[in-house]
């Protein structure tokens, strides 16, 4: 029985080859051992299971498929010669001990084996489907790459004039609404982050007030980073207006918090420094012993002080009104069109608002001779005093600096040092094409530094709550030249005389042909008392000298004692040459432009 079924399970081996056309894997050996010692009762069992062979000429057909299957050979043949090993066994050992050998376990498994590996090879052999060509319209539909957001520091250069400043107002033009609009044109920034800026954490590190330049703004913020980034910003940006680098910086990173030291310069023309004996003239040039004095008044800023007095909302106790100044320089004099300029250069940690400009306009006041030398000093103590705030036109943001910062991550390997120094070129050819030549020719046309200087006799540099006979007097001077001027506007046009001119208040200025210009003059009293008799019906004469009597005893300049501004007669004959005398110090050049 033992050899029956070894017998059955060669034939069926030979039954299954064929279909992967493996059938000469079997030796013909052991079918013909298995042959011989089959008893008549099992041959004539199993004579109908028998198959033939196919013929030489269907396994040769398929001979190259047989050479593909090498590996279900090699097992095939591996089970044939075990089976006949088998019977070869059984011819000298006995059936019980043949049974107990397992034979039949081994003979099926590889049975089973063959044909699942046989399966396996046959499915691999098949031609794979061929792949599918990628088409433009294909391409078109695909999604884009996904481009992450980085955080990064952004170097600004800009001018300010006819900008309401640098922090986004909503209706008003400033430099972070063309900023946001220009990245919203080169898909750095998304839609939302545009109208919310703390949706890609945007952060200055200076706002610059109204008119305020900058030539090395830095702004923080997460942006989409790819090629030509830079030009692409700049192509949607105005000419004043440049974005001259990119850095990439850690996540934490804040332009604001992160930053030590700011830089400001001042473009400060030096007729601000002519003493208030002189008239004030646009060719002023400054003098060795004032520029001195201007260096020596800087000076006294350097250090930790309490600037409550320098700002406007802070009182004495408020810890935020302590700032440390680093150091304040004043470069030499130098002409440019006409005009001569010096730079006052203030570096400090920080800055209150509007504390620069108040600082300039009380080193300009105590020069000129308005204010006396401890003013300054005074203006750190608990008192607050009334201190002039020069224009802002002058003002420019120079730098910014990120020194701790730089030591712990600029050599990290992953970011950069935050200095700039491959932009520096560019930053001056910047200063020299927009910032310098806006601010001076600003000043020409509006005349914004020799207005302001007409209104420094208006301030006390004293306690606010010190009475000021100026201020007093203000409204009624503006007033009184109004209707001066309309009255003979009403008179021009009447009489129909052109070249009748009106008269100009005692608040106004002529105008004299320069080389850097029209140059303006401030007149005096005196001057104008020989021009018109005075209100009262006075004589010229009689009103020249009454004025001389009033100059130097009634009417003190700021900074004396306010006993003596007290005592100014406010008579009838008297107030209208006391108007007379101080409306001479208090006006610009313009007689249409009155006190502001």
């Amino acid at each position: 029985m033992l050899v029956a079924r070894l017998q059955q399970g060669l034939l069926r081996l030979r039954t299954v080859l064929p279909k992967f056309k493996m059938a000469d894997a079997i030796p013909k050996e052991a079918t013909a051992v298995a042959k011989v010692t089959q008893s008549p009762e099992d041959s004539q069992a199993s004579s109908g299971n028998k198959r033939p062979l196919e013929s030489m000429e269907q396994i040769g057909s398929v001979s190259s498929v047989a050479t593909a299957t090498s590996a279900a050979t090699t097992q095939a043949d591996t089970a044939a010669t075990t089976l006949a090993t088998t019977v070869a066994v059984t011819e000298t050992t006995p059936i019980a001990t043949v049974a107990a050998t397992p034979v039949t376990t081994v003979t099926a498994t590889t049975i089973v084996s063959s044909e699942a590996t046989a399966v396996a090879v046959a499915a691999s052999t098949e031609e794979p489907a061929p792949k599918k060509l990628k088409t433009e319209d294909d391409s078109s539909n695909a999604s884009p790459l996904k481009i992450v957001k980085r955080k990064v520091a952004m170097l600004l250069s800009y001018s300010g004039v006819g900008y309401k400043g640098m922090q986004k107002n909503p209706g008003e033009k400033t430099i972070e609404e063309d900023l946001a609009h220009a990245l919203l044109k080169c898909q750095a920034i998304t839609e939302e982050q545009a109208q919310n800026f703390g949706k890609m954490a945007f952060q200055r590190c200076a706002r610059t007030d109204k008119g305020v330049s900058a030539a090395g703004q830095v702004v923080s913020l997460k942006m989409k980073i790819f090629d030509n980034v830079v030009g692409r910003i700049n192509e949607y940006l105005p000419p004043c207006i440049r974005v001259m680098g990119i850095k990439r910086t850690t996540g934490s990173f804040n332009s604001k918090y992160n930053c030590d030291f700011r830089t400001y310069i001042y473009m400060l023309p030096t007729f601000a420094f002519e003493p208030i004996e002189e008239i004030t003239t646009e060719s002023y040039r400054v003098t060795e012993e004032k520029l001195q004095e201007v260096k020596e008044l800087l000076m006294l800023y350097i250090g930790t002080h309490n600037f409550h007095n320098f700002t406007s909302g802070k009182l004495f106790k408020d810890p935020s009104a302590y700032r440390y100044i680093r150091e304040f320089t004043c470069d030499e004099p130098y002409i440019y069109e006409g005009l001569e300029f010096v730079i006052l250069r203030v570096r400090g940690q920080s800055f209150v608002l509007h504390q620069i400009r108040k600082m300039i306009g009380l080193v300009i006041a105590i020069a000129k001779g308005f204010a006396p030398k401890d003013t300054l000093e005074r203006a750190f103590g608990e008192d607050k005093l009334d201190i002039p705030r020069a224009p802002g036109l002058g003002l420019v943001l120079e730098s910014v600096h990120y020194d701790v910062y730089n030591r712990r991550w600029g050599s990290d390997g992953m970011h950069e040092a935050l200095t700039w120094d491959d932009c520096k070129d560019d930053l001056e050819a910047f200063k020299k094409e927009h910032i310098y030549p806006t601010i001076v020719s600003t000043e020409k046309k509006q005349r914004a530094m020799m207005q302001w200087l007409s209104t420094l006799p208006l301030h006390t540099y004293d306690v606010i709550e010190t009475p000021n006979p100026y201020r007093g007097l203000a409204s009624h001077i503006e007033k009184d030249r109004r209707e001066k001027k309309e009255r003979l506007n009403m008179s021009s046009a009447n009489s129909g005389n052109k070249e009748e001119r009106p008269l100009e208040s005692a608040s106004s200025s002529h105008r004299a042909q320069g080389d850097g210009g029209p140059e303006v003059t401030s007149t005096t009293g005196q001057e104008q008392s020989h021009q018109v008799g005075g209100p009262d019906g006075t004589s010229v004469e009689d009103k020249h000298e009454a004025e001389c009597k009033t100059s130097s005893s009634e009417v003190q300049p700021a900074g004396h004692s306010v006993e003596t501004q007290d005592r100014v007669p406010m008579e009838t004959g008297k107030a209208n040459e006391t108007r007379e005398e101080i409306s001479s110090t208090s006006k610009g050049p313009d007689p249409g432009i009155g006190t502001t």
